[in-house]
This record gives structure tokens, sequence and C-alpha cells, in this order.
């Protein structure tokens, strides 16, 4: 078993900002011959903004020796809410060869993509050229609307004056936006200055590509017209604010003066309007609802208030919890004038904050909590195992998919892997690698759970299944 990977510091992702980051790798195939072309995909998720970002140099996490990566294959996409990012990738030597977890930083914050596994196995000879001018990204065919500035850009870089031809793809930049063409000349032309093959765009110009994709007179327009747009925005807000808050008041409160884990308890909702009126409370919105599960259905107890079942499955102690409501309050007005009735109806929409409510939930007893308990909280669940081989040759890759189905709801934790499991996959889903190295059959994964209905500590097993080896 191969290890296949040198790591040396993290890969900065310049334009990225966001907190609760993360990464998945995997292939799209795991058992291949040496020197077949696999698609290496990275997806980056979390809360950020990926629109600025360039695809990663991941050939410097690498052993050029063990994996072939080609970086002008690179590919960005969004699927599912997951920033995509895709490679051209080629192992080199025969075995059973591990993909490092690669590491990225965004700022102070720093996380990694999981290792992946590949079974290669003996191919043909092959001639992969690792080193020289192929080294370095190529230069882009020249585009259809390319002028005289094109080719003099060209006959600059083949004298090897890269600053002259850089200056010119700067100014061409300015004229024409930084479109794929320039951008990827910009690339070839400061890896050759540099000397280096993995050099990069200047990190300002990969933070506004969105902006500077166009050329200088739309963004002059664009920046006008955003700050305008802005201005207009912040006015109605503030007008649409003093609207929504002089139509009702929200005050929440708590059944119990003591929460705990698991414990069911009810938020107390009380909406009064300003004057007279009926209220209809539409949505009910808590400013964090990490952890919070709702266990029932909102009872109203008169007009103006209401119960809402919960539940914590989190230790929490969030001094500022607050709660948005929107609605709409309805007048009903009557008029009797000179022996003529009428009854008019007015109704204004309105969406109030509560003021903030203090809320401590003790964590469950640890004298009695397991050591391994995954801080899953759930009155029913079952925990599957799926292999997509179960007929494989020896060191073969495995890929299993985990899944959590919660009939009854439940919590799981941000983050949350269980057992086996290498990166997640959706929600409550997961995917983890077996390397068929003989064992009969494919490993069984346990987690432990609490159980709020019983008040207990319980275990869901998903099992293995037979492995089946032919040769």
């Amino acid at each position: 078993m191969i290890l296949a990977g040198l790591f040396l510091a993290a890969i900065e992702l310049a334009g990225v900002t966001g907190t609760d980051l993360r990464a998945r790798a995997f292939f799209d195939c795991n058992n291949v011959k040496v020197g077949d072309p696999m698609t290496l995909t990275v997806d980056f998720i979390g809360n950020a903004d990926f629109a600025a970002l360039h695809p990663p140099r991941l050939s410097r996490a690498l052993d050029g020796r063990v994996w072939k990566l080609d970086q002008a294959s690179a590919k960005t996409e969004t699927v599912d809410g997951a920033r995509r990012v895709t490679y051209r990738v080629r192992p080199l030597q025969a075995g059973v060869l591990w993909l490092p977890a690669i590491e990225f930083k965004c700022g102070d914050l720093r996380f990694s993509a999981n290792p992946v596994p590949v079974h290669a196995k003996a191919g043909a000879d092959l001639a992969i050229d690792l080193d020289g001018e192929n080294a370095y990204p190529p230069f882009p065919e020249p585009p259809e609307d390319a002028g005289d500035e094109w080719f003099e850009l060209c006959r600059l870089a083949h004298q090897g004056d890269y600053a002259g031809a850089l200056s010119r793809l700067n100014a061409m930049a300015w004229t024409r936006g930084q479109t794929p063409a320039i951008e990827a000349a910009m690339v070839a032309v400061r890896a050759r200055m540099l000397g280096d093959p993995d050099a990069e765009l200047p990190a300002w110009r990969v933070v506004a590509k969105p902006l500077v994709k166009y050329p200088w007179p739309r963004q002059a327009t664009i920046v006008l017209s955003f700050a305008l747009a802005l201005m207009v925005s912040l006015l109605l807000l503030g007008k649409a604010i003093k609207r929504f808050a002089a139509v009702a008041t929200v005050v929440v409160t708590l059944s119990s003066p003591e929460l705990k884990v698991g414990e069911p308890f009810e938020f107390l909702l009380a909406v009064e309007p300003q004057g007279a009126g009926e209220i209809a409370v539409q949505q009910i919105t808590p400013s964090d609802s990490y952890g919070l599960s709702w266990v029932g259905k909102p009872v109203k107890v008169d007009a103006c208030r209401w119960r809402l079942p919960a539940r914590f499955d989190v230790p929490m102690d969030n001094p500022a919890l607050t709660f948005r409501v929107a609605g709409m309050v309805t007048e009903r007005r009557e008029i009797n004038r000179a022996g003529f009735h009428m009854v008019s109806t007015s109704s204004n929409s309105f969406a109030a904050d509560s003021s903030p409510l203090a809320v401590k939930v003790r964590p469950l007893d640890a004298d009695s909590q397991p050591g391994d308990f995954s801080g899953i909280v759930a009155e029913n669940l079952r925990f599957v195992a799926m292999p997509d081989l179960l007929n494989v040759g020896t060191n073969d890759i495995i890929t299993i998919t985990y899944r959590l189905l919660l009939p009854n709801g439940g919590f799981v934790p941000r983050g949350y892997l269980p057992p086996g499991a290498a990166y997640d996959w959706g929600e409550n889903e997961w995917k983890g690698y077996f390397v068929a190295d003989g064992a009969p059959s494919t490993p069984d994964s346990e987690l432990c759970y609490y159980n709020p209905k019983t008040k207990t500590y319980c275990r869901a097993t998903a099992e293995g299944m037979a492995i089946n080896y032919h040769e």
C-alpha cells in the first residue's frame, strides 16, 4: 500500500470568503490500470462565496512520481450548492495508491479533503512527459476576434519577453475584458516568467473576476449601477422596517426555567398588535435553529398567544435567542351614518423580532454516557451500508454508501462521520472506502445514539456484506 502524495503546505483558496468550510474528494473510478485517465472531483462546501474560486494547483500537493495531474483540464461548476472542481489524473505506479488528504486554507481557516484510494493494476509501458516545456500551462488558441495585438503578444512570449507580453495582456484585459483566452494566456506567461509551472493569476484578478471579465466601460456601468441600487435598497428597507415594526410586537418566554438535552418543553409566543385588529401568524423563524427540533404543531391559546412544542438536542448557552414572526394584522371597521351601514376591512403585513431570550440547555449526564456516543439524538433510526461492488479482485476498492434513516426525525451533529465513512454525501448520507484485501466481507459499522423517548442510549449497526473474489 502506497500513501501516494507529498504534501508540503496548505493550498490557498484566493478570493474565497466564508465560514464552516469543508471539502470532499473522489474519483469517478477507483479500480483502473496504470496510466488510465481518471476524473478527480473536489467539492468545496460551506457557508462561503465561491464565485471567484480559481481551480487550485493540486499538483504541488502530489508526488509527481505517482500521479500525473493535468492542471489545464481543470473545470469548475456549481452542483447542489457545492463548488465543484474536476481534474484529469493518471496513476503512474501499480498497487493500492492513496491520494493524500490535501489541506486548503481560506484566511485563518484551514480544512482538508479526505484521502482517496485507487487500485492501479499493471498495464502497458507508458511514455508520459513529466518535465520540460510540457510542464508549463499551454498557450491558448487565438480567439476568433484575435487581431494584431494577439500575434504581437505571441511574438513577445516566443522571444522570452514575458514582462512585455504580460503588459500587453493587461492592456487587452482592460479593453476587452478578462476573457477565458486572456486569462489562460496570463497564467501561461506568468508561469514562464516566474519559472513556476504552478503559478496562478494574481489574487486580485481572481477575487475581482466577476467584474474584470467585462471591458472597462461596462465595469464602470456595473459599479455605478450597483451603488445606485444599493442606495435605493437601503432607503426602501428603512421604510419597510419602520412600517413592519409599527404593526406588532413579539414576546417569547419558556415553559420551564431549566432545559435539558432531549427533554420536551414549550416556547410561549405572544404577538400583540399595536392597534385594534386580528393577528394571523404565517411564519415563525428562530435566529438559531441548530439542535432545535419541533415535536408538535403550534397550539393557539387565544387570539394573540401560541404554544410551540420543541426540544433541544445539543447543549446550548445562548443569551440572545430571538424569533422573527411574519404575518398579517386585519382590522375590521363598521360605519353607521344616516341609516347607511358599511363594513371596511384593512390588512397590513408585519415582520417583527422578539426581544432576546436567554436559553441554557444542560447536556446529557456524562456519567452514563458511552465513550463512543455519536451525538445523534433520535427516537427511532435505521443505519444501513450499501457497497457498490461485491464481486472483486484482490485489493480492489469497494465504495460503501452509508445512510441514516430517521422516520420520526432527529438530530445529527454538523460534520459527523460514522465509523468507516470518508466524507458526507448529502443529508444523513456518507461515502467510505474499503480495500478488499482478502477479508470475507465488508466491515460492520456501529454507532451509538440517544433515544429521548426511552431516555436510553441505543446502538444501530450497518452490517457488512459477503465479498466474492475472482482472479
